[in-house]
């Protein structure tokens, strides 16, 4: 291994140019036998040969020299702790293209990467077994010896030697299917075209497809296991649409022949990007149009966009490091609602988008526990830690801020030179920034690098100036959730100021710690609201004095304050609550303006807060009380939308519906809990009684007032669905009751064959959001099951970090210690960083109850 700068990598003696694998899995004994020919470049006469593996025994290793000659590797010797294997030879390898022949074999794992198992039932109830694949970050070399880093790129044929009665799947055209003897057959697909490690896949199993072919020619495909291929036309259906706007928004024609989508039973991300044979789990593709929600259909159009826009950004150009992962993520997120906003503006996704992705990056980044956008890596562990709200919401609401400032068509120009300036190759951040500065004329490299390169943002305080209207005065600091902070850090932010009775904002490119901002608007008074931040475009919070507040205050009530501007006020007002600038009191004042609100994207964000005070103090003796005011404010709302569904009802409508009656009985509304065991009953009855969108609504407000023979009628209905989604919803329920009893029984499937391995933690994760003892229930189970766990995620991937931030619940010193206690016992690699943003979250908790514990129960008896 070598060493550049902080990343260890592979020796630079030698680097892939085409391999040539093809695998036999047995998926009987759950293991595989590969061979595999590399051609490589020699770049330095040497005596060994460094590849990436993990979990791989090599039986044999040959190289054939540019000269011809074939040795055999005298020695070969394995690090765990890099993850490699090196080939010595008795002489050195001359300098010059070369061929390695490697013969080998592996474990068909459980633990949802690298090549591994998935499991599902058929209709008849038989167990059925599934190969599949998750190669990112670093796992391909769990399926076959490799330089497995994204800049060493190559091209890959794969050839699988699979039972007779299977398909198989990979991320080209089948070239050949051809009969092997004893049953089997070999199916060998077409060359790619250059491309990274990660991004290669194969699935191997009983599937099925449904199909349909562009006009140009390219071969579009929806894979699923036997009797669910038509939920796959939704999926199918946006994915023509969304392969010609990616088309004419890049410039750049797909530039493969096919593009299949494949739904896995077990799957750990939600979805995985390979070149040409993106996977997925169930809930994340499949649509069933008699049992699926309006959530479900707007959730599969955002992942089918997100994993098609990997295409370009990812696939075709490729981050040269994983400390630029950003380039792939934040752009896919992005664009995936620039592209479903085009195919259903009707969604409002950029509204909702303050949310989901905005007030998601800025919740995680306001921790002093937080990190750059570009963070150094050198490790796995290190590279699956960046797969978070930074990598991904941030990163995303950094890229609409700098669209918004400096216009669609430039700044799509500039993404169009950078894919065509990088076509199959690797490049960084700066040869994004490069790319757009060239085509908009703009200083954006000096402009992105604070963004980008530290960990944080601004909050701007304003001052309206009472003797000139005209004129607001504004400072910008750090915002942390642990208060004041006397970072010397100044961002170049692009403010954007809209005035009330006036249509067009104001922009300034601000720089300074402190300057006045000319509101050119001479017809402006001092009784006129300003809201800074106009669309929530920013990447930033804003903090107004009590009159300005107060002016806004009565936008939100009169509802003239934009949509976007009401979601991102009282957004703005809860964080800076948390952080202790303004007492949880002011918020609470806010909220109450919103009674007369009636957008779906302002309650969800709304609801959202409110749920979180109410996790902060379920065990104070005022909770009831703040439950109490939260249901009158939802009691407008709830009485408008109600139970039924109105004849014009719209996509959003049956959100705001589904959101609104879920709040209230989280709320524990009598009426709402009341009409939802009812309504479960009549389900019980006739389960067409109730619609898609509703059920995890009912499902749950059932369970919330509900008794044992509810838990028994809520597991049976769990146990007999076969639509995943279906399952989660039901599971969500499971987690919902409040006899502590059930809920140890809930918690107990959680590693039980009863729920996916892919669940496993998520279930956990549902029950600590449980008010009361939710949280205490969760982490002791999650304590007690540690090794469990810890075998399953602990490689690596996304669950080991769920799992963690259970504990950033609790909200006492005895319970921090705990958790101090445990982790310092329990060391967690694969989620150190979650670790110290869960103990910091704790630290908060604890102080935001000792500030607020009197004054809000002061506030509550009025």
């Amino acid at each position: 291994m070598t060493t550049n700068g902080d990343r260890v990598i592979l020796p630079d003696n030698a680097h892939p140019l085409r391999y040539k694998i093809a695998l036999t899995p047995n998926l009987e004994q759950f293991v595989f036998h590969g061979e595999e020919t590399i051609d490589i470049e020699i770049t330095r006469s040497t005596t060994s040969l460094s590849l990436n593996s993990d979990d791989i025994n090599v039986s044999s290793a040959l190289i054939t020299t540019s000269t011809g000659e074939k040795r055999e590797s005298t020695a070969t010797t394995y690090d765990k702790s890099r993850q490699t294997v090196t080939f010595d030879f008795s002489q050195a390898l001359p300098i010059g293209k070369a061929s390695l022949e490697l013969v080998f074999s592996g474990e068909l794992n459980d633990r949802l990467h690298g090549f591994y198992r998935s499991t599902y039932e058929t209709d008849q109830g038989e167990t059925r077994i599934l190969a599949a694949t998750q190669f990112e970050p670093t796992d391909a070399r769990r399926a076959f010896p490799c330089w497995d880093e994204p800049n060493k790129k190559a091209k890959f044929q794969i050839s699988l030697v699979i039972p007779s009665e299977l398909t198989a799947v990979s991320n080209t055209p089948i070239l050949s299917d051809l009969p092997k003897g004893h049953g089997t057959k070999q199916v060998t697909f077409h060359e790619t075209p250059t491309m990274s490690t990660y991004l290669v896949a194969f699935v191997v199993g009983e599937l099925e497809s449904i199909e349909n072919t562009t006009p140009n020619g390219t071969l579009l495909r929806v894979w699923t296991t036997p009797g669910k291929s038509d939920q796959g036309k939704f999926a199918l259906e946006i994915t023509a649409r969304l392969l010609d706007y990616y088309n004419d928004y890049f410039g750049v024609p797909y530039p493969l022949d096919k593009l299949d989508h494949i739904a896995i039973p077990d799957f750990a991300a939600g979805a995985m990007e390979n070149w040409g044979a993106i996977t997925y789990r169930e809930v994340a593709l499949l649509f069933d149009s008699e049992n699926s929600s309006p959530r479900t259909m707007q959730l599969i159009a955002e992942i089918v966009a997100h994993e098609m826009a990997h295409m370009w950004f990812g696939d075709l150009v490729t981050m040269d490091w994983w400390d630029d992962l950003w380039l792939n993520e934040s752009f896919a997120s992005w664009m995936a609602t620039k592209a479903v906003d085009s195919l259903y503006p009707e969604w409002d996704l950029w509204t909702q988008f303050i949310s989901t992705d905005v007030n998601t990056g800025l919740s995680l980044d306001g921790l002093e526990n937080s990190h750059p956008i570009k963070q150094a890596v050198k490790d796995p562990s290190e590279i699956n830690q960046l797969f978070d709200a930074i990598s991904y919401q941030k990163g995303a609401s950094i890229l609409r801020m700098l669209e918004q400032f400096l216009g669609p068509d430039k700044f799509r120009k500039g993404l169009q030179k950078y894919i065509f300036d990088h076509t199959y190759g690797n490049a960084t951040g700066a040869d994004l920034w490069k790319a757009i500065e060239e085509e908009s004329g703009q200083p954006v490299i000096a402009m992105m690098n604070n963004w980008i390169d530290q960990a944080g943002y601004p909050y701007l305080q304003v001052k309206l100036n009472r003797k000139d209207p005209q004129t607001i005065e504004i400072s910008q600091n750090k915002f942390l959730y642990s208060g004041p902070s006397d970072d010397p850090t100044l961002w170049e932010i692009p403010v954007t100021v809209s005035i009330e009775n006036e249509p067009i904002p104001v922009t300034l490119a601000m720089n300074t710690r402190n300057t006045n901002f000319d509101l050119q608007n001479e017809a402006r008074n001092a009784d006129s609201w300003v809201k800074v931040n106009s669309g929530q475009t920013g990447f930033y919070r804003v903090m107004y004095q009590q009159h300005e507040l107060a002016l806004l205050r009565r936008g939100v009530s009169d509802q003239i304050l934009p949509t976007a501007d009401r979601l991102g006020l009282q957004s703005d007002a809860f964080a800076l609550s948390k952080a202790g600038f303004i007492p949880a009191t002011d918020f609470l004042d806010l909220a109450e303006a919103y009674i007369h609100e009636k957008e779906y994207a302002v309650w969800s964000d709304l609801a959202s807060n409110l749920q979180g005070i109410g996790l902060l103090i379920s065990e104070e003796p005022f909770y009831d009380d703040y439950k109490k005011i939260c249901r009158i404010l939802f009691s407008k709302i709830t009485d408008s939308v109600g139970w039924n569904k109105s004849p014009n009802e719209n996509h959003l409508g049956a959100l705001l519906r589904s959101t609104v009656l879920s709040s209230m009985a989280i709320f524990d509304d009598p009426e709402t809990l009341e009409s939802g065991l009812e309504k479960f009953h009549k389900y019980l009855e006739d389960p067409s009684s109730l619609s898609p969108d509703l059920r995890s609504t009912v499902f749950s407000s059932a369970a919330r007032s509900g008794d044992v023979n509810t838990y028994t009628s809520i597991k049976r209905l769990f146990n007999e669905a076969n639509l995943q989604e279906e399952k989660i919803r039901l599971l969500v329920a499971l987690s919902n009751f409040k006899d502590t009893s059930l809920l140890e029984k809930t918690v107990e499937m959680a590693l039980s064959k009863e729920v996916r391995s892919q669940d496993s933690v998520s279930l956990v994760n549902i029950l600590a959001a449980n008010p009361g003892q939710g949280k205490h229930i969760a982490w002791e189970y999650a304590k007690n099951n540690w090794e469990e766990f810890d075998r399953r995620y602990g490689a690596g991937g996304f669950a080991m970090m769920r799992l963690v931030q259970i504990a950033g619940r609790f909200t006492t010193p005895d319970q921090l210690k705990d958790v101090e206690t445990f982790f310092k016992e329990h060391p967690t690699p694969s989620a150190s960083r979650t670790v110290e943003q869960s103990l910091e979250r704790i630290s908060l908790n604890i102080k935001w109850l000792e500030n607020n514990r009197e004054s809000m129960a002061q506030w509550l008896k009025k």
